[in-house]
């Protein structure tokens, strides 16, 4: 780290310095609806950006040109101040009229974090949660009858087992077990939300549920699905929990400590993963392939190398954007492809570009490539309005969070604003419905049942547990 502080250009420090205004300016302005969505997009261009940059050695960067490395941290200072003027604006479009409307009809701001809401709304919906689980358990078990006992805890089996079959390039009934997988996601990680918000024997059984579904997303291999459990509930935590800051500080530092020692683990192993080796003790000394599994294990947090070559292969003519072809692939993307075979695939012309072409299982390259929440709006429309794309659509998806958060009366809102800002950190390598999908079908059974119950939580009282802040 110190290496590469030595080595930084100037528009390094030009970013550091942008990001320490808007986060101190969010902190200071932390009860406006905008502001916690902002700390965590902030948040993730640190972890996806900074971070490459100050883990990585200097060699990592001598393949690029001096003037690559410059212009990609102007391109995230450009990014940070154009999603900064931009989420002001959506921010009131989308909350102005409802933070009105709750002064006129409760006399209280939005902005006061703890609720508590009715111990009976939060039962249902876990009963809901729990008979949706069991259904998606059964259908995983059928699949493989003789390995359920695995499902549930995948140690008992050497290899990790997975509920639902997929094939290559979205064939067969991908798009079904997709869809399956992501509401099995998006169930697992409300059991944290509720098991943070409810109270009594209501929140037992959800930390009862928490711990007989989540050992199978996380002992996977996928880091970003147990982000998507970890963030919801840890955020509903921070945020709306009673203990006093000391201790959330002290929970956080323990479970920062254990996310990454964990995640290491699971990175050395994500290629050649077997469960017996994963929770096997092994040294230096006794497993001489453990320095490349280590290494192996700080790979995925490139996107801001990611970014250096996207700028080199458009300057030297290499790739081309697509003018908006690959957010077009994005958006199309949940369509089968037994219903539009020739839907266009995403990003395998940049994972050419890269040097990942050839032909394995039909989608032409051997490896995709994350091109990064910056890198993805490059490669659509170039090397600056690219990155204006991308900061639009960042402060557009910041704006509807801070939407629900203006709409936090209702606990399923309020939950689908965690999941949300839990989802936030995995977009940073690339803004897709692949990641988005657990909160999109939430917010669409949400709609659902405020149209059955007739509107946004008739009737529902809702106790304040603090004095709403003052409005100065």
């Amino acid at each position: 780290m110190i290496e590469q502080l030595k080595h930084a250009p100037f528009s390094f420090w030009l970013h550091v310095l942008l990001l320490t205004v808007f986060i101190v300016e969010g902190i200071r302005k932390w009860h406006a609806p905008w502001a916690k969505p902002a700390l965590v997009v902030y948040g993730t261009v640190i972890f996806w950006y900074t971070g490459d940059f100050l883990l990585s050695t200097p060699v990592d960067y001598q393949r690029f040109s001096d003037e690559v490395v410059r212009m990609a941290f102007f391109q995230v200072c450009l990014f940070l101040v154009c999603f900064r003027v931009m989420l002001v604006w959506f921010s009131r479009r989308f909350c102005d009229k409802p933070l009105r409307l709750r002064k006129q009809q409760t006399g209280s701001s939005a902005t006061n974090l703890q609720k508590e809401f009715p111990p009976a709304i939060l039962l249902n919906a876990l009963i809901v949660l729990i008979l949706v689980w069991l259904g998606l358990f059964a259908f995983g078990v059928s699949l493989n009858p003789s390995l359920w006992k695995a499902i549930i805890w995948p140690p008992l089996h050497p290899e990790k087992i997975g509920m639902y079959p997929l094939v290559g390039v979205g064939g067969g009934f991908s798009f079904i077990y997709n869809a399956l997988g992501y509401i099995h996601v998006l169930i697992c990680a409300m059991f944290g939300v509720i098991a943070v918000m409810a109270r009594g024997p209501v929140r037992w059984v959800a930390i009862g549920m928490v711990l007989l579904s989540w050992p199978y997303f996380l002992f996977d291999r996928t880091r970003n699905r147990m982000l998507a459990l970890l963030l919801p509930s840890s955020g509903a935590f921070f945020l709306l929990g009673r203990s006093k800051i000391w201790v959330k500080i002290a929970v956080g530092v323990v479970l920062f400590l254990g996310v990454v020692a964990w995640f290491t683990k699971v990175a050395e192993y994500r290629t050649q993963y077997d469960l017996t080796s994963f929770l096997e003790s092994n040294t230096d000394e006794e497993d001489e392939d453990a320095p490349a599994r280590r290494k192996m294990g700080r790979e995925g947090q490139d996107m801001l190398k990611e970014l250096c070559w996207i700028n080199t292969f458009i300057e030297s003519g290499r790739y081309r954007p697509t003018m908006g072809g690959r957010y077009f692939a994005e958006i199309v993307n949940p369509i089968p492809r037994s219903i539009w075979p020739g839907k266009p695939m995403v990003g395998i012309d940049y994972a050419i570009a890269r040097g990942f072409g050839g032909s394995r299982g039909g989608a032409g390259v051997f490896a995709s490539v994350s091109t990064g929440m910056i890198g993805q709006g490059c490669v659509n429309f170039g090397r600056f309005f690219g990155v204006i794309a991308a900061a639009l659509l960042f402060a557009l998806w910041a704006g509807f969070l801070a939407r629900l958060w203006c709409q936090s009366d209702s606990p399923f809102r309020l939950s689908l604003f965690l999941i949300g800002l839990g989802l936030t950190l995995n977009t940073g390598r690339d803004l897709t419905l692949l990641v988005l999908f657990p909160f999109l079908f939430g917010y669409l059974g949400i709609l659902f049942y405020e149209k059955l119950l007739g509107g946004r939580n008739p009737g529902l009282p809702i106790r304040s547990l603090d004095s709403p802040p003052s409005s100065r």
